[in-house]
């Protein structure tokens, strides 16, 4: 995704292999509770801005949320949660993973949630990242299931504002099974990031299976396949490789799919000390 690229939310929210399949987990669950409330939120009817967290400083990003669109009292009720667990827990959690400051492209962060009846996305989309701005549909955002005490969070589309930053990248959700699973574990998410661990652990255990099922396909959806098994199986080895992953990455806006695929390989071999270059040519990528 390059910057201004809408990137859709599906329904699943997951992450789909090249084959159709789903690899590696990118759900979007709940988090938090009434503790982040602080002076630096502000109301204005259906909008609410949020610029400084408990205990901390002004935030370097302000989160704008506007539910205006939103027809149901109780869903609109947690737009205000939403938006301060977005700014004080899923925010300071992505920024300390790939260590990008986002004020330097994002001094503001706008959410904008509809209902299904006046959604603008269209298709099963429902989530769209715009340049510093989301739109979510209420049931993908502010509707997840979740325990009374808890609140709505969501690691997806955050993550997209995030990884523009990057420049060009291979394919949309690039990276987004370690990220997410780690963004869960900061915020202290323990059953949601145990269920992105085991869905990342069932799709590389099978991972020769659903390769060969692509033995007709072009070489790209091949590569792509074999990028997720080798970021997904170096984090299960090593969590804080996720880290290493966005330090390591060479940055650039080169549009040619081949170099956006060479500079990501070439991280990966980095970050697994060489080990990964004979698997990712051997699985359909160009060699780099």
């Amino acid at each position: 995704m390059t910057v201004g690229d809408a990137s859709p939310r599906t329904r699943e929210n997951r992450v789909p292999s090249a084959d159709g399949a789903i690899g590696g987990i990118v759900v979007a669950l709940v988090i938090a509770s009434a503790s982040t409330l602080t002076p630096g939120t502000v109301f204005a009817d259906d909008q609410t801005a949020v610029s400084s967290c408990a205990g901390q400083t002004t935030l370097p990003v302000t989160f704008q949320i506007d539910c205006s669109d939103v027809k149901d009292a109780g869903a609109k009720q947690l737009c205000k949660p939403f938006i301060e667990n977005q700014a004080c827990k899923v925010f300071p959690a992505y920024r300390q993973i790939t260590g990008i400051n986002l004020e330097e492209t994002c001094p503001s962060i706008n959410y904008t949630i509809y209902d299904k009846d006046n959604w603008p996305g269209g298709g099963e989309a429902g989530g769209l990242t715009l340049k510093c701005a989301v739109q979510y549909l209420a049931e993908y955002s502010l509707n997840t299931k979740a325990p009374p005490n808890l609140g709505p969070y969501d690691t997806h589309e955050l993550l997209h504002v995030y990884q523009a930053v990057l420049g060009a990248i291979p394919y949309a959700h690039i990276l987004f099974g370690p990220s997410q699973a780690e963004a869960m574990r900061l915020i202290g998410d323990v059953e949601a990031y145990d269920r992105a661990v085991k869905q990342m652990t069932d799709t590389t255990a099978n991972f020769e299976e659903r390769f060969q099922r692509l033995s007709n396909r072009p070489g790209l959806e091949k590569c792509v396949l074999a990028e997720i098994q080798v970021e997904e199986t170096l984090y299960l080895d090593n969590p804080k490789t996720v880290y290493a992953f966005y330090r390591k990455l060479v940055r650039s806006r080169v549009a040619d799919l081949a170099d956006r695929q060479a500079r990501f390989n070439r991280m990966y071999n980095t970050v697994s000390g060489g080990k990964s270059r004979q698997f990712l040519i051997a699985h359909g990528c160009a060699p780099f």
